[in-house]
Protein backbone atom coordinates (compact mmCIF):
# COMPACT_ATOMS: atom_id res chain seq x y z
CA UNK A 1 0.00 0.00 0.00
CA UNK A 2 1.09 3.58 -0.44
CA UNK A 3 3.43 5.41 1.90
CA UNK A 4 0.71 7.32 3.78
CA UNK A 5 -0.67 4.30 5.57
CA UNK A 6 2.76 3.04 6.58
CA UNK A 7 3.81 6.52 7.58
CA UNK A 8 0.82 6.79 9.90
CA UNK A 9 1.48 3.32 11.30
CA UNK A 10 5.11 4.21 11.93
CA UNK A 11 4.07 7.46 13.64
CA UNK A 12 1.71 5.63 15.96
CA UNK A 13 4.38 2.98 16.63
CA UNK A 14 6.88 5.68 17.65
CA UNK A 15 4.29 7.42 19.84
CA UNK A 16 3.50 4.17 21.62
CA UNK A 17 7.17 3.44 22.19
CA UNK A 18 7.92 6.92 23.51
CA UNK A 19 4.96 6.81 25.87
CA UNK A 20 6.01 3.60 27.57
CA UNK A 21 8.90 2.54 29.73
CA UNK A 22 11.42 0.80 27.44
CA UNK A 23 11.24 -2.97 27.55
CA UNK A 24 13.80 -4.77 25.45
CA UNK A 25 12.85 -8.31 26.47
CA UNK A 26 11.41 -9.03 23.03
CA UNK A 27 14.37 -7.59 21.16
CA UNK A 28 17.37 -9.62 20.12
CA UNK A 29 20.94 -8.39 20.44
CA UNK A 30 23.03 -9.48 17.52
CA UNK A 31 26.51 -8.89 16.13
CA UNK A 32 27.12 -7.84 12.55
CA UNK A 33 30.39 -7.74 10.68
CA UNK A 34 31.04 -4.30 9.16
CA UNK A 35 32.40 -4.21 5.64
CA UNK A 36 35.65 -2.26 5.38
CA UNK A 37 34.35 0.67 3.29
CA UNK A 38 31.55 1.50 5.70
CA UNK A 39 33.27 0.65 9.01
CA UNK A 40 33.12 3.61 11.39
CA UNK A 41 34.30 1.88 14.55
CA UNK A 42 37.74 0.53 15.35
CA UNK A 43 36.20 -2.82 16.14
CA UNK A 44 35.32 -5.19 13.33
CA UNK A 45 32.05 -6.12 14.96
CA UNK A 46 29.19 -3.93 16.03
CA UNK A 47 26.46 -4.70 18.56
CA UNK A 48 23.05 -4.29 16.97
CA UNK A 49 19.42 -5.06 17.79
CA UNK A 50 16.80 -6.78 15.66
CA UNK A 51 13.59 -4.74 15.76
CA UNK A 52 11.03 -6.58 17.91
CA UNK A 53 8.00 -6.16 15.67
CA UNK A 54 6.92 -5.58 12.11
CA UNK A 55 4.43 -2.83 11.26
CA UNK A 56 2.85 -5.38 8.93
CA UNK A 57 3.22 -9.17 8.93
CA UNK A 58 4.40 -8.98 5.33
CA UNK A 59 7.10 -6.40 6.07
CA UNK A 60 10.74 -7.06 6.85
CA UNK A 61 12.15 -6.68 10.33
CA UNK A 62 15.09 -4.30 10.54
CA UNK A 63 18.45 -4.30 12.25
CA UNK A 64 18.87 -1.36 14.64
CA UNK A 65 20.45 1.13 14.74
CA UNK A 66 19.24 1.68 11.20
CA UNK A 67 22.09 1.74 8.70
CA UNK A 68 21.67 4.30 5.91
CA UNK A 69 22.53 3.30 2.37
CA UNK A 70 26.16 3.65 1.31
CA UNK A 71 24.83 5.51 -1.75
CA UNK A 72 22.22 7.54 0.08
CA UNK A 73 20.68 10.33 -1.99
CA UNK A 74 21.98 9.26 -5.37
CA UNK A 75 18.56 8.14 -6.62
CA UNK A 76 17.20 11.70 -6.50
CA UNK A 77 20.08 12.86 -8.68
CA UNK A 78 19.53 10.12 -11.24
CA UNK A 79 15.73 9.87 -11.54
CA UNK A 80 13.65 13.03 -11.97
CA UNK A 81 10.10 11.70 -11.54
CA UNK A 82 9.23 11.40 -7.83
CA UNK A 83 6.67 8.68 -8.57
CA UNK A 84 9.40 6.65 -10.28
CA UNK A 85 11.71 7.10 -7.28
CA UNK A 86 9.10 5.68 -4.89
CA UNK A 87 8.12 2.74 -7.09
CA UNK A 88 11.73 1.94 -8.00
CA UNK A 89 12.67 1.60 -4.32
CA UNK A 90 9.46 0.11 -2.90
CA UNK A 91 8.91 -2.15 -5.90
CA UNK A 92 12.35 -3.71 -5.50
CA UNK A 93 11.55 -4.56 -1.88
CA UNK A 94 8.20 -6.01 -2.95
CA UNK A 95 9.80 -8.21 -5.62
CA UNK A 96 12.53 -9.30 -3.20
CA UNK A 97 9.97 -11.00 -0.97
CA UNK A 98 9.55 -13.77 -3.54
CA UNK A 99 13.21 -14.68 -3.08
CA UNK A 100 14.00 -13.43 0.43
CA UNK A 101 10.96 -14.11 2.60
CA UNK A 102 10.34 -11.67 5.49
CA UNK A 103 9.87 -14.79 7.63
CA UNK A 104 13.51 -15.74 7.13
CA UNK A 105 15.42 -12.57 6.30
CA UNK A 106 16.05 -9.16 7.84
CA UNK A 107 16.21 -6.04 5.67
CA UNK A 108 19.05 -3.55 5.44
CA UNK A 109 19.71 -0.77 2.97
CA UNK A 110 22.61 -1.39 0.62
CA UNK A 111 25.95 -1.24 2.41
CA UNK A 112 28.40 -2.21 -0.35
CA UNK A 113 27.92 -0.01 -3.43
CA UNK A 114 29.05 3.43 -2.33
CA UNK A 115 28.03 6.66 -4.07
CA UNK A 116 31.17 6.93 -6.19
CA UNK A 117 30.88 3.25 -7.17
CA UNK A 118 27.29 3.69 -8.34
CA UNK A 119 28.15 6.76 -10.41
CA UNK A 120 31.22 5.07 -11.92
CA UNK A 121 29.30 1.94 -12.86
CA UNK A 122 26.49 3.99 -14.43
CA UNK A 123 29.05 5.83 -16.56
CA UNK A 124 30.77 2.58 -17.49
CA UNK A 125 27.61 0.91 -18.87
CA UNK A 126 26.36 4.00 -20.72
CA UNK A 127 27.83 5.46 -23.93
CA UNK A 128 30.66 7.92 -23.38
CA UNK A 129 29.61 11.50 -22.74
CA UNK A 130 30.61 13.63 -25.76
CA UNK A 131 32.72 15.96 -23.65
CA UNK A 132 35.26 16.48 -26.44
CA UNK A 133 32.52 17.83 -28.70
CA UNK A 134 31.29 20.10 -25.92
CA UNK A 135 34.83 21.42 -25.45
CA UNK A 136 35.05 22.12 -29.18
CA UNK A 137 31.71 23.91 -29.03
CA UNK A 138 32.87 26.06 -26.11
CA UNK A 139 36.03 27.07 -27.97
CA UNK A 140 34.52 27.57 -31.43
CA UNK A 141 34.19 31.15 -32.64
CA UNK A 142 33.02 31.02 -36.26
CA UNK A 143 29.23 30.63 -36.60
CA UNK A 144 29.61 27.90 -39.24
CA UNK A 145 31.89 25.89 -36.92
CA UNK A 146 29.47 26.30 -34.00
CA UNK A 147 26.51 25.10 -36.05
CA UNK A 148 28.45 22.11 -37.43
CA UNK A 149 29.56 21.01 -33.96
CA UNK A 150 26.02 21.44 -32.62
CA UNK A 151 24.67 19.17 -35.35
CA UNK A 152 27.37 16.58 -34.68
CA UNK A 153 26.69 16.70 -30.95
CA UNK A 154 22.94 16.32 -31.46
CA UNK A 155 23.40 13.40 -33.86
CA UNK A 156 25.77 11.65 -31.45
CA UNK A 157 23.34 11.88 -28.53
CA UNK A 158 20.37 10.78 -30.63
CA UNK A 159 22.24 7.65 -31.69
CA UNK A 160 23.81 7.01 -28.27
CA UNK A 161 21.15 7.57 -25.59
CA UNK A 162 22.22 7.02 -21.98
CA UNK A 163 19.62 4.42 -21.03
CA UNK A 164 20.80 3.32 -17.56
CA UNK A 165 19.70 5.84 -14.92
CA UNK A 166 20.46 4.23 -11.60
CA UNK A 167 21.61 1.13 -9.72
CA UNK A 168 19.91 0.39 -6.39
CA UNK A 169 21.18 -2.11 -3.82
CA UNK A 170 19.22 -3.73 -0.99
CA UNK A 171 20.66 -6.27 1.50
CA UNK A 172 19.04 -9.22 3.27
CA UNK A 173 20.49 -10.71 6.43
CA UNK A 174 19.98 -13.95 8.33
CA UNK A 175 20.67 -14.89 11.92
CA UNK A 176 23.57 -17.25 12.40
CA UNK A 177 25.04 -18.96 15.45
CA UNK A 178 26.11 -16.92 18.49
CA UNK A 179 23.52 -14.24 17.77
CA UNK A 180 25.26 -13.08 14.61
CA UNK A 181 23.63 -11.65 11.51
CA UNK A 182 25.31 -12.00 8.16
CA UNK A 183 24.64 -10.90 4.62
CA UNK A 184 22.73 -13.74 2.97
CA UNK A 185 21.14 -12.15 -0.08
CA UNK A 186 21.12 -9.03 -2.21
CA UNK A 187 18.73 -7.35 -4.60
CA UNK A 188 19.83 -5.04 -7.39
CA UNK A 189 17.40 -2.74 -9.19
CA UNK A 190 18.44 -1.23 -12.51
CA UNK A 191 16.47 1.84 -13.58
CA UNK A 192 16.24 2.32 -17.35
CA UNK A 193 14.87 5.24 -19.31
CA UNK A 194 11.91 5.06 -21.67
CA UNK A 195 12.77 8.55 -22.95
CA UNK A 196 16.23 10.10 -23.13
CA UNK A 197 16.22 13.88 -22.91
CA UNK A 198 19.18 16.09 -23.80
CA UNK A 199 19.95 19.59 -24.94
CA UNK A 200 22.78 21.02 -27.00
CA UNK A 201 24.45 24.17 -25.75
CA UNK A 202 21.57 24.94 -23.38
CA UNK A 203 19.13 24.95 -26.29
CA UNK A 204 15.74 23.22 -26.60
CA UNK A 205 15.31 19.81 -25.01
CA UNK A 206 15.40 16.89 -27.47
CA UNK A 207 13.64 13.59 -26.80
CA UNK A 208 14.78 10.14 -27.89
CA UNK A 209 12.18 7.42 -27.38
CA UNK A 210 13.67 4.11 -26.22
CA UNK A 211 11.75 0.99 -27.14
CA UNK A 212 11.17 -1.68 -24.52
CA UNK A 213 13.11 -4.15 -26.66
CA UNK A 214 16.19 -1.91 -26.76
CA UNK A 215 15.83 -1.13 -23.05
CA UNK A 216 15.66 -4.84 -22.13
CA UNK A 217 18.74 -5.64 -24.21
CA UNK A 218 20.76 -2.90 -22.52
CA UNK A 219 19.34 -3.75 -19.09
CA UNK A 220 20.26 -7.42 -19.31
CA UNK A 221 23.78 -6.63 -20.51
CA UNK A 222 24.12 -4.19 -17.63
CA UNK A 223 22.90 -6.80 -15.16
CA UNK A 224 25.64 -9.22 -16.25
CA UNK A 225 28.28 -6.53 -15.83
CA UNK A 226 27.06 -5.55 -12.36
CA UNK A 227 26.82 -9.12 -11.06
CA UNK A 228 30.33 -9.91 -12.30
CA UNK A 229 31.74 -6.84 -10.57
CA UNK A 230 29.92 -7.61 -7.33
CA UNK A 231 31.31 -11.16 -7.31
CA UNK A 232 34.84 -9.98 -8.13
CA UNK A 233 35.02 -6.93 -5.85
CA UNK A 234 33.36 -8.22 -2.68
CA UNK A 235 34.51 -11.56 -1.31
CA UNK A 236 31.58 -11.89 1.11
CA UNK A 237 29.11 -11.53 -1.79
CA UNK A 238 30.47 -14.36 -3.92
CA UNK A 239 28.31 -17.15 -2.47
CA UNK A 240 24.97 -15.40 -1.91
CA UNK A 241 21.94 -15.28 -4.23
CA UNK A 242 21.39 -11.98 -6.02
CA UNK A 243 17.96 -10.95 -7.30
CA UNK A 244 18.18 -8.52 -10.22
CA UNK A 245 15.20 -6.55 -11.54
CA UNK A 246 14.87 -4.16 -14.48
CA UNK A 247 12.72 -1.04 -14.04
CA UNK A 248 11.35 0.97 -16.97
CA UNK A 249 10.90 4.61 -15.99
CA UNK A 250 7.94 6.70 -17.08
CA UNK A 251 8.33 10.13 -18.67
CA UNK A 252 9.86 12.72 -16.32
CA UNK A 253 6.60 14.68 -15.98
CA UNK A 254 4.21 11.72 -15.83
CA UNK A 255 1.61 11.55 -13.05
CA UNK A 256 2.21 7.84 -12.44
CA UNK A 257 5.41 5.78 -12.17
CA UNK A 258 6.80 3.27 -14.59
CA UNK A 259 7.14 -0.37 -13.61
CA UNK A 260 9.42 -3.35 -13.20
CA UNK A 261 9.40 -5.39 -16.40
CA UNK A 262 11.76 -8.31 -15.75
CA UNK A 263 13.62 -10.05 -12.94
CA UNK A 264 15.98 -12.96 -12.38
CA UNK A 265 17.75 -14.71 -9.50
CA UNK A 266 21.47 -15.34 -9.78
CA UNK A 267 22.42 -18.40 -7.76
CA UNK A 268 25.42 -18.32 -5.38
CA UNK A 269 28.80 -18.15 -7.18
CA UNK A 270 27.17 -17.69 -10.62
CA UNK A 271 28.67 -14.81 -12.62
CA UNK A 272 25.95 -14.30 -15.25
CA UNK A 273 22.22 -13.66 -15.13
CA UNK A 274 19.92 -16.18 -16.79
CA UNK A 275 16.29 -17.33 -16.67
CA UNK A 276 14.79 -13.87 -16.88
CA UNK A 277 11.12 -13.70 -15.87
CA UNK A 278 8.83 -11.15 -17.52
CA UNK A 279 6.69 -9.08 -15.15
CA UNK A 280 3.24 -7.68 -15.83
CA UNK A 281 2.96 -4.66 -13.52
CA UNK A 282 1.48 -1.25 -14.22
CA UNK A 283 0.25 1.89 -12.46
CA UNK A 284 -2.79 3.56 -14.05
CA UNK A 285 -4.05 7.09 -13.47
CA UNK A 286 -7.73 7.67 -12.65
CA UNK A 287 -9.46 9.39 -14.35
CA UNK A 288 -7.71 8.96 -17.71
CA UNK A 289 -8.44 7.75 -21.21
CA UNK A 290 -6.20 4.74 -20.57
CA UNK A 291 -8.21 3.74 -17.49
CA UNK A 292 -11.48 4.17 -19.36
CA UNK A 293 -10.40 2.13 -22.38
CA UNK A 294 -8.31 -0.61 -20.73
CA UNK A 295 -9.89 -0.90 -17.27
CA UNK A 296 -13.46 0.17 -17.89
CA UNK A 297 -15.12 -1.45 -14.86
CA UNK A 298 -12.52 -0.03 -12.47
CA UNK A 299 -12.83 3.35 -14.18
CA UNK A 300 -16.59 3.35 -13.64
CA UNK A 301 -16.08 2.33 -10.00
CA UNK A 302 -13.73 5.25 -9.47
CA UNK A 303 -16.03 7.65 -11.32
CA UNK A 304 -18.91 6.72 -9.02
CA UNK A 305 -16.81 7.43 -5.94
CA UNK A 306 -15.58 10.70 -7.43
CA UNK A 307 -19.12 11.78 -8.28
CA UNK A 308 -20.37 11.13 -4.76
CA UNK A 309 -17.47 13.08 -3.28
CA UNK A 310 -18.50 16.05 -5.40
CA UNK A 311 -22.05 15.82 -4.01
CA UNK A 312 -20.62 16.54 -0.55
CA UNK A 313 -18.25 19.25 -1.77
CA UNK A 314 -19.55 20.73 -5.05
CA UNK A 315 -16.56 23.08 -5.27
CA UNK A 316 -13.89 20.48 -4.58
CA UNK A 317 -10.64 20.73 -6.53
CA UNK A 318 -10.60 17.18 -7.87
CA UNK A 319 -10.07 13.52 -7.02
CA UNK A 320 -7.06 11.70 -8.43
CA UNK A 321 -6.45 7.95 -8.13
CA UNK A 322 -3.53 5.68 -8.96
CA UNK A 323 -4.21 1.98 -9.39
CA UNK A 324 -1.43 -0.60 -9.22
CA UNK A 325 -2.08 -3.66 -11.41
CA UNK A 326 -0.30 -6.99 -11.39
CA UNK A 327 -1.07 -9.57 -14.08
CA UNK A 328 -4.01 -7.42 -15.13
CA UNK A 329 -5.65 -7.41 -11.69
CA UNK A 330 -6.04 -4.35 -9.47
CA UNK A 331 -3.91 -4.76 -6.33
CA UNK A 332 -3.86 -1.27 -4.78
CA UNK A 333 -5.81 1.94 -5.29
CA UNK A 334 -4.47 5.16 -3.78
CA UNK A 335 -6.67 8.28 -3.95
CA UNK A 336 -5.96 11.92 -3.15
CA UNK A 337 -8.83 14.29 -2.34
CA UNK A 338 -7.74 17.94 -2.11
CA UNK A 339 -10.45 20.10 -0.48
CA UNK A 340 -10.50 23.52 1.17
CA UNK A 341 -12.11 23.11 4.59
CA UNK A 342 -13.70 25.72 6.85
CA UNK A 343 -13.56 24.14 10.27
CA UNK A 344 -12.69 20.93 12.08
CA UNK A 345 -16.23 19.61 12.12
CA UNK A 346 -16.29 19.86 8.34
CA UNK A 347 -13.20 17.66 8.20
CA UNK A 348 -14.72 15.16 10.63
CA UNK A 349 -17.96 14.99 8.70
CA UNK A 350 -16.27 14.60 5.34
CA UNK A 351 -13.93 11.87 6.62
CA UNK A 352 -16.87 9.84 7.90
CA UNK A 353 -18.65 10.39 4.59
CA UNK A 354 -15.54 9.27 2.65
CA UNK A 355 -15.38 6.08 4.73
CA UNK A 356 -18.97 5.23 3.86
CA UNK A 357 -18.30 5.92 0.16
CA UNK A 358 -15.27 3.62 0.24
CA UNK A 359 -17.44 0.84 1.66
CA UNK A 360 -20.10 1.51 -0.98
CA UNK A 361 -17.92 1.72 -4.09
CA UNK A 362 -14.81 -0.37 -3.49
CA UNK A 363 -14.90 -4.17 -3.07
CA UNK A 364 -12.48 -5.71 -0.62
CA UNK A 365 -10.26 -7.70 -3.00
CA UNK A 366 -7.65 -4.92 -3.28
CA UNK A 367 -5.94 -2.46 -0.92
CA UNK A 368 -7.45 1.00 -0.94
CA UNK A 369 -6.19 4.23 0.61
CA UNK A 370 -7.67 7.73 0.58
CA UNK A 371 -5.72 10.83 1.62
CA UNK A 372 -7.80 13.92 2.42
CA UNK A 373 -5.77 17.10 1.97
CA UNK A 374 -6.28 20.80 2.51
CA UNK A 375 -4.09 23.33 0.63
CA UNK A 376 -1.61 23.42 3.52
CA UNK A 377 -1.46 19.86 4.83
CA UNK A 378 -2.92 16.37 5.00
CA UNK A 379 -6.06 16.33 7.14
CA UNK A 380 -7.02 12.64 7.25
CA UNK A 381 -6.06 9.22 5.92
CA UNK A 382 -8.41 6.26 5.40
CA UNK A 383 -7.38 2.76 4.37
CA UNK A 384 -8.43 -0.85 4.13
CA UNK A 385 -6.28 -3.84 3.30
CA UNK A 386 -7.44 -6.50 0.89
CA UNK A 387 -9.67 -9.06 2.58
CA UNK A 388 -10.79 -6.72 5.35
CA UNK A 389 -14.28 -5.28 5.67
CA UNK A 390 -13.87 -2.21 7.90
CA UNK A 391 -12.31 1.10 6.97
CA UNK A 392 -9.58 2.40 9.31
CA UNK A 393 -9.13 6.15 9.41
CA UNK A 394 -7.25 8.83 11.30
CA UNK A 395 -7.96 12.56 11.47
CA UNK A 396 -4.92 14.69 12.19
CA UNK A 397 -5.31 17.26 14.95
CA UNK A 398 -3.23 20.35 15.67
Amino acid sequence: MALLKKGFALLMFVIILSACTPNFNSEEEVVQDNNDEQQTQTEEEQQMIVSPDQLDTNDYRMVLPYQLSAARGTVTNQISNRYDIDEFEQGLTRLSKDTFSPDDYLFQEGQYLAENTVYDWIDDVNPDKPNDLRDELDNAEAEDDIEAIRDELETYQEKNPRVVSHILEQNFLTREEENRVEIAGMSIGIALKSKYQFSVDYGPTNDVQISEEEMLTIGKETADTIVQRIREDYEELQDIPIMVALYRENSPNASVPGSYVSKAVVEPNDMLVSDWQSLDEKTVLFPSSEAESDYYEDSEMFTGFRRDVSDFFPNYIGVIGRGFYKDGELQELSINIPVEFHGKQEINGFTQHAASLMMEHFPSYFDVEVAVESPSRQEAVLFRQAGEEDITYHIYHD
